[in-house]
């Protein structure tokens, strides 16, 4: 059974600018773009295994939270500045997705691009204990991360989907091979009900998905600058993948990535 850890230190580095100090709980996906129900954790692993072994996870009581960040990082630029377009846009596909209209093939949803991309790469930044300088290109992101003038860099290319499933899916750090060609693309992966973000680092030979939604248009874009932001309907890959991909490829995920089960409340006796 894979020992699931998010609490870190209540003392020590942020995982997003390196200060040390008191370290505070970051919820992961943000609050306001999921319901903070009990969940139980487990490794991806034994998530994707033919038969997932019976063991307990974790429990969290009030969602995923890891105890990463600093008081400014967390509440001052992700909750204060970057989540609300972040759970804006997210709560913006739910609320179609949801619908029982006739929709088409393509939503769109308004939103500030460039805070939604920030939210999303602080809160993956969280997840790992002892995180900072671990994974690509930390020092870098910390100041793009600050300084909100600065286009998205070009060696990071963000794809998204809807997922209309259950399982939220948390990883960063990971790797998939390609067997054929040897090529191998560094991944962040971020799952939950009603939308995917998979971030692909460095721009690998044979990693391209020019069939998904992806924020590669809005590289230069100010940080209040909104657009109509596309959501395809019918470009909607399987719900285990990239973390299982296909057959000619495999995956080798990071310390601490996990799946995460919404757990039911128990019925009460009458």
């Amino acid at each position: 059974m894979t020992r699931i850890l998010t609490r870190g230190p209540k003392v020590g580095l942020c995982n997003i600018c390196g200060a040390e100090g008191k370290l505070t709980e970051d919820h992961t996906p943000p609050k306001g773009c999921v319901r903070l129900t009990q969940v139980e954790m487990k490794g991806i692993v034994e998530l994707l295994a033919a038969e997932p072994p019976g063991n307990r996870g974790r429990v969290s009581q009030n969602g995923v939270k890891y105890r990463t960040l600093c008081h400014h990082c967390n509440n001052d630029l992700l909750g204060l500045n970057f989540d609300p377009e972040f759970n804006k846009f997210v709560n913006g596909v739910s609320s179609i997705v949801k619908s029982s209209l006739h929709l088409p093939n393509t939503i769109h949803v308004t939103a500030k691009p460039q805070k939604v991309v920030r939210s999303l790469i602080g809160h993956i930044m969280a997840q790992r204990l002892d995180g900072y300088l671990k994974g690509p290109h930390t020092e870098d992101l910390k100041d793009w991360f600050y300084d909100e003038q600065r286009s998205m860099p070009d060696y990071m290319k963000i794809y998204y989907w809807v997922y209309p499933y259950k399982i939220q899916v948390l990883a960063r750090d990971s790797v998939m091979r390609d067997l054929r060609t040897d090529d191998t693309a560094y991944f962040w992966l971020m799952k939950f009900f009603p939308i995917a973000f998979w971030v692909v680092w460095d721009s690998p030979n044979g990693y391209d998905y020019p069939h998904l939604n992806s924020f590669e248009n809005y590289r230069n874009f100010g940080p209040d600058v909104e657009a109509e932001i596309p959501v395809s309907l019918v470009s909607v890959p399987h719900e285990r993948w990239p973390e299982a991909p296909e057959n000619h490829r495999f995956c080798a995920f990071g310390e601490g990535a996990i799946g995460v089960i919404e757990k039911k409340p128990k019925s009460k006796r009458s």
